[in-house]
């Protein structure tokens, strides 16, 4: 009976390969998809950024083209 108690203890030795053995493939998974959730802020903060150089460009087209009608017009 005490044989089988004590092959279900566990030492600080098998603890550390426990560890590593399961701890660092979580701690890589939860650093992945940190990295995935920055990358989704990421690509938010520049579509918006092109969506108001896009804007700006096309005010400036338009605002060139309204000059070349009112100088074609003279």
């Amino acid at each position: 009976m005490i044989n089988n108690i004590l092959a279900f203890w566990v030492g600080p030795i098998e603890w550390l390969v426990i560890l590593v053995v399961f701890g660092i493939p979580v701690l890589l998974i939860v650093l992945f998809f940190r990295l995935l959730l920055r990358n989704k802020r990421e690509n938010v903060r520049l579509r918006l950024e092109v969506g108001k150089l896009a804007d700006e460009l096309e005010q400036m087209r338009k605002k060139k083209d309204d000059e070349e009608n009112n100088s074609s017009d003279k």
